[in-house]
């Protein structure tokens, strides 16, 4: 995580990165290949699966209950921000934390297996509170 906050922030491919998700136009204004960033963005986003695949893999093995932990992604992105990366450190660790707190308080009460829905009720409870994350901007806009 630290790598890729030091690459979108620090290089100049990660700001020509930056600079085309924030404006298309404005980037091919000053000189970014968009064709090269849409390259590096991909083949990026696929190192990165591929890395997250075969750890996660390699730890619950290949399964359909799989994809629950892949689920366990979307109320993390919601509490740190869908644009920040430190927020989805953030994030995860309130997830990870609220999981488990949840469970050794509550889970007797209720029944157990809160494990597994306990992340979606924090996000939305988050989501009413602050809508764009911890880190995240709000992008208000005239119509």
């Amino acid at each position: 995580m630290l790598a890729l906050a030091y690459f979108f922030q620090r290089t100049k491919v990660g700001l020509s990165l930056r600079a085309v998700a924030d404006d298309h136009q404005a980037a091919i204004s000053i000189g970014v290949s968009i064709r090269t960033v849409w390259i590096i963005v991909w083949s990026v986003a696929g190192v990165v699966c591929l890395v997250t695949g075969t750890v996660w893999g390699a730890k619950l093995g290949v399964q359909p209950a799989l994809n629950l932990v892949a689920l366990k992604a979307m109320p993390v992105i919601v509490l740190g921000g869908l644009t920040s990366i430190p927020g989805a450190i953030v994030g995860g660790l309130i997830i990870g934390a609220s999981e488990k707190l949840f469970e050794v308080y509550f889970g007797s009460i209720i029944g157990g297996a809160t494990e597994s829905w306990v992340p979606y009720i924090v996000a939305i409870a988050f989501l009413l509170v602050r809508p764009a994350g911890l880190f995240g901007t709000q992008d208000l806009r005239r119509i």
